[in-house]
């Protein structure tokens, strides 16, 4: 289960992020979930406000990722501490986080219909 456990918004958007945490016990598929603005979603501004992964990685239980707002190629890197983090690229020459203040929200992907379909004729 993704969290966010910190905001860094920022003028500059290479040092604006957003950071998650898999507060799960099992590993989780990063592709599918999106951060979204609350603020963006009030405006009606849907396409400017939210990010969606498309990064087909699975994060382990009590790892990080790193949003960074600006641009880059996602990658694994060694924090301070000697853990993992997957950081990712949302690839904004402006910033993101800081123009749309109020909550940010991570949603989890749904199974989509077609996976249940096609599980139910596997019956």
């Amino acid at each position: 289960m993704l969290r966010i456990v910190g905001l860094q918004r920022n003028e500059d958007p290479d040092r604006e992020f957003v950071l998650l945490q898999n507060q799960g016990g099992l590993r989780v598929r990063l592709r599918g979930h999106v951060l979204l603005s609350e603020r963006g979603v009030d405006l009606g501004n849907l396409a400017a406000s939210a990010f969606v992964f498309a990064d087909d990685v699975y994060i382990p239980a009590g790892l990080y990722v790193i949003v960074r707002t600006g641009c880059g190629k996602a990658h694994w890197a060694k924090t301070r501490d000697g853990t993992y983090a997957y950081q990712v690229f949302i690839g904004r020459t402006e910033p993101l986080w800081s123009r749309l203040r109020g909550p940010v929200h991570v949603l989890g992907p749904l199974h989509t219909f077609s996976e249940r379909g096609e599980s139910l004729l596997l019956r």
